[in-house]
C-alpha cells in the first residue's frame, strides 16, 4: 500500500470540532436551532478521519499495535471522562432524589465501560426519568465511538494488508453505502435502536475513514468544498428535524463534515477561517463532556424548570471555564506518555473499575434514600410512586397477564373492565379504593387507547412496535367485551390531550372527530344489556416544576426554593389543553344513553388554580400521572373530588348528572 499522506495538524479540523460543539451546546441550551444535535454526526466524521489516518501510518510503517492505539485511547478519553463522572455522582448526592440518583449510578456505571448506548436504549421509556433531565445522557455518542474502535483497528489492519490504496477505498466506499442504506431501512422499524447502536451509525465514521484513502483535492476545488460541505451542516441545523433522525437526513451534516476534511494539496482561505475557531475546538472535547450535566444539574436545582436567557448564558460561561480547565489540568496531562502503553491501559481499567465500583456501591444502596426525611420517602421515586399491588393474571381469551383486582375475574358475578394506556394503571387504585361490591373483578387492559389500532394510528417515538400491540390489543378488547356479558361497566381512559392532533397530523379538529366516530363504534359493537360506558377525560397537566416543588419541598436536597401550586395563568392553559376532548366527552354522554363522563379537570381546576393536595398528600407522580402510591384515604376522596365515585354507583338518579353538559 502507498504510504499516507504525512500527518499534521490541520486548524481546520478543530475549527469544525467547535462548530460542532457548539450546537450541540446551542441545541441542549434551548437556542432555536432545532438540529443542533447533528453537531455529534460531525464529530463521528471526524473521529474515523483522524483515527483511521493514524492506524493507517502506523500500519504502512509497521508499528502498528493494538496495545499502543489502546493506550493512547484511553490516555485521551478516559481522564476527562472519569472526573466528569465522578463529579457528577458527587452532584446527585447533593441535587437528585434517590430514584434519579439511582438512574443516574446506572449510567454512570456504563459510561465507564462505554456502553452507555445499550443504558439508554432500554432505560428512557415512558416512566423513567425523562431523557433531557439524566446528566449523562450525552455519554451515548462516546459509548458508539468506543465499540467501532473496538473492532476496527483490526479490521482496518485485514483490509489495508496488500492491497493498493484505490482498492480499499472503493471497497470502504461499498461498505459506508451499504451501511448509510442499511441504518435507513433499520430506522423504519427501530428508530430508538438506529439512534443508539453502533453499527446503525458505523457508517459515519467509516465516512470519515474513507476520506483517508481518496486521493488530495486540488486548492480550488477543497475551497469550494469546504463551503459546500459548511453550507450542508449549516441546512442540517436548521432543517433536519429530531423525530426523523437518524434516517436519511443524517446524510447532511456527515456529507458536509466529509467535505470539509477531505485532505487538500495546499491550505484555503475558507480553511484558515475556519481554523481561526481552533481554539474552542481544542476544548471541544471537555466541553461536550461537561456542558450537558451542568445544565442538567442547574435544571435540578431549579426544580426542573427551563433555565431563562440569563440562566443559559450563566451555565453556558460555567461549562467553558469548566471545559478549559478540564482541558489544561486533566486532559492535557495525561496526552503525554509517562508508562508503557501495557501499564496504562491497566492503570486506565483500574480507574474504570473504581468509578463503576462506586456506582454500583450507590445503586446497592437504593440511592441512600436515608438523605431524605421520613415525609419525603414516599415520593422518593417514580417507582416507589408507582407502586400499588395488583396480582397480574391471564383471562381466558386474552393473550398475556393483566393487572386484576376484586375477585377472581372467572368467578365474579360482576365486571368492571378499565381500558387504556398507562392512565387505567393510574385509576386502577383510585377505582379499587371505591369499590363496595364483594362479588365485583376489576380487569385492567392497560397499554393502548381503546380508540388506536383500528381505523385509527399514531407514530410512536419508541417505533412502530407499540402501534402493533394497539392493534393487537383493540380486537382482544372487543372481543372480551362482545363474549362476556358479566362486563357491566367500561372505563375508557387515556391521555388524551395529545391525541387529536397526532392521529389527525396536526389536525386537531379532524383528529377529534376521528376519535368521537371510534369511540362510537367501540360503544355500539360492544354495547350490552344493562352495560354501562365510563369516559374518563385526562388528569390535568400540571407544569413540571409544579411537580418537582412538591417532590422537592420536604426532601432538603439542595435545590432552590418554590411553592408546588398551580398559578392562575397555568391554571387557565390546563382548562384549555383538555376543554375540546371533554367537551366531545360530554355530547356523547348527552346523546348516548349508556354512556357517562367523568370530566377530572372541571372538578379540579378553576380559573385561579388546580388542586394538587388532598387530605395533605401530593397527588401527582409526574406532570400528567396521579401517584399510585396514595393512602387509600386519598384516593377515596380523589375519586369523590372528580365524580368517579357517583359514576361508578350505577343509579340512574345519580348518573344523569354526567350526561349532560
Amino acid at each position: 500500500m502507498d504510504v499516507p499522506a504525512k500527518l499534521g495538524y490541520r486548524p481546520e479540523i478543530d475549527g469544525l470540532r467547535a462548530v460542532a460543539v457548539l450546537s450541540v451546546l446551542a441545541f441542549h441550551y434551548g437556542a432555536p436551532l432545532r438540529g443542533g444535535f447533528t453537531g455529534v454526526d460531525v464529530f463521528f466524521v471526524i473521529s474515523g478521519f483522524l483515527i483511521t489516518q493514524i492506524l493507517v501510518a502506523e500500519i504502512t510503517a509497521g508499528s502498528f499495535s493494538v496495545l499502543g492505539f489502546y493506550d493512547r485511547r484511553m490516555r485521551r478519553i478516559l481522564p476527562a471522562l472519569l472526573v466528569m463522572l465522578a463529579a457528577s455522582l458527587v452532584a446527585g448526592a447533593l441535587l437528585l432524589f434517590p430514584g434519579d440518583y439511582i438512574a443516574l449510578a446506572g449510567s454512570s456505571a456504563s459510561a465507564a465501560f462505554g456502553a452507555s448506548n445499550f443504558f439508554f436504549l432500554y432505560n428512557t421509556g415512558y416512566f423513567d426519568q425523562v431523557a433531557e433531565l439524566m446528566p449523562l445522557l450525552h455519554t451515548w455518542s462516546l459509548a458508539v465511538e468506543e465499540q467501532f474502535y473496538l473492532v476496527w483497528p483490526l479490521l482496518l489492519f485485514a483490509l489495508v494488508a496488500g492491497r493498493a490504496r484505490a482498492s480499499v477505498a472503493v471497497i470502504l466506499a461499498a461498505g459506508v453505502a451499504a451501511c448509510y442504506i442499511g441504518s435507513i431501512v433499520y430506522f423504519q422499524f427501530d428508530p430508538k435502536g438506529a439512534f443508539y447502536l453502533p453499527l446503525p451509525r458505523s457508517w459515519e465514521l467509516g465516512l470519515g475513514a474513507l476520506l483517508v484513502f481518496l486521493p488530495p483535492l486540488s486548492r480550488l476545488a477543497s475551497e469550494t468544498a469546504t463551503v459546500v460541505g459548511l453550507a450542508l451542516i449549516g441546512f442540517g441545523f436548521v432543517a433536519i428535524s429530531p423525530i426523523y433522525f437518524p434516517g436519511a437526513s443524517a446524510l447532511y451534516p456527515c456529507l458536509g463534515a466529509a467535505l470539509v476534511i477531505w485532505p487538500a494539496t495546499e491550505s484555503t482561505n475558507a480553511g484558515r477561517r475556519l481554523g481561526l475557531l481552533a481554539p474552542i475546538g481544542l476544548i471541544s472535547y471537555s466541553l461536550y463532556l461537561w456542558h450537558w450535566p451542568i445544565w442538567v444539574f442547574y435544571r435540578s436545582y431549579i426544580n426542573n424548570g427551563n433555565p431563562g436567557v440569563v440562566g443559559a448564558i450563566v451555565v453556558t460561561v460555567a461549562s467553558i471555564i469548566i471545559a478549559t480547565l478540564s482541558y489544561r489540568y486533566v486532559e492535557q496531562p495525561f496526552r503525554k506518555r509517562r508508562w508503557p502503553a501495557m501499564r496504562t491501559v491497566l492503570f486506565g481499567i483500574a480507574c474504570v473499575a473504581v468509578i463503576f465500583g462506586a456506582a454500583i456501591y450507590v445503586k446497592r444502596a437504593d440511592g441512600f434514600p436515608e438523605r431524605l426525611p421520613a415525609e419525603a420517602q414516599a415520593m422518593r421515586s417514580r417507582d416507589v410512586m408507582w407502586e400499588w399491588p395488583c396480582k397480574e393474571s391471564s383471562i381466558t381469551g386474552v393473550p398475556g397477564a393483566y393487572c386484576v383486582f376484586g375477585v377472581p375475574w372467572e368467578s365474579a358475578k360482576r365486571k368492571t373492565m378499565i381500558w387504556g394506556d398507562s392512565h387505567a394503571l393510574h385509576f386502577a387504585p383510585v377505582v379499587d379504593a371505591i369499590n363496595t361490591d364483594p362479588e365485583r373483578s376489576f380487569l385492567t387492559f392497560a397499554g393502548c387507547s381503546a380508540v388506536l389500532g383500528g381505523k385509527l394510528s399514531i407514530t410512536f417515538m419508541g417505533g412502530p412496535q407499540q402501534m402493533e400491540r394497539c392493534r393487537e390489543m383493540q380486537p382482544i378488547g372487543l372481543n372480551v367485551l362482545k363474549n362476556d356479558p358479566a362486563i357491566d361497566q367500561v372505563i375508557l381512559t387515556s391521555n388524551w390531550l395529545d391525541l387529536p392532533a397526532r392521529i389527525g397530523a396536526g389536525d386537531v379538529n379532524g383528529g377529534l372527530e376521528s376519535i368521537r366516530r371510534e369511540l362510537i363504534r367501540i360503544i355500539n359493537e360492544s354495547s350490552a344489556p344493562g352495560r354501562e360506558f365510563f369516559l374518563i377525560g385526562t388528569v390535568p397537566e400540571i407544569p413540571q416544576t409544579v411537580v418537582e416543588c412538591a417532590h422537592t419541598g420536604s426532601s432538603k436536597l439542595l435545590r432552590a426554593p418554590c411553592v408546588a401550586a398551580v398559578r392562575s395563568s397555568d391554571a387557565v392553559v390546563v382548562m384549555q389543553k383538555s376543554a375540546a376532548i371533554d367537551n366531545m366527552f360530554k355530547e356523547l354522554a348527552k346523546t348516548l344513553p349508556n354512556v357517562s363522563a367523568v370530566i377530572p379537570a372541571e372538578r379540579l381546576c378553576t380559573k385561579e388554580s388546580c388542586d394538587v393536595y388532598m387530605d395533605g398528600e401530593f397527588l401527582y407522580a409526574d406532570i400528567g400521572h396521579i401517584r399510585r402510591n396514595l393512602r387509600l384515604r386519598t384516593r377515596k376522596e380523589f375519586a369523590e373530588r372528580i365524580g368517579l365515585t357517583a359514576a361508578l354507583s350505577n343509579t340512574p338518579a345519580q348518573l344523569q348528572q354526567f350526561r349532560t353538559p
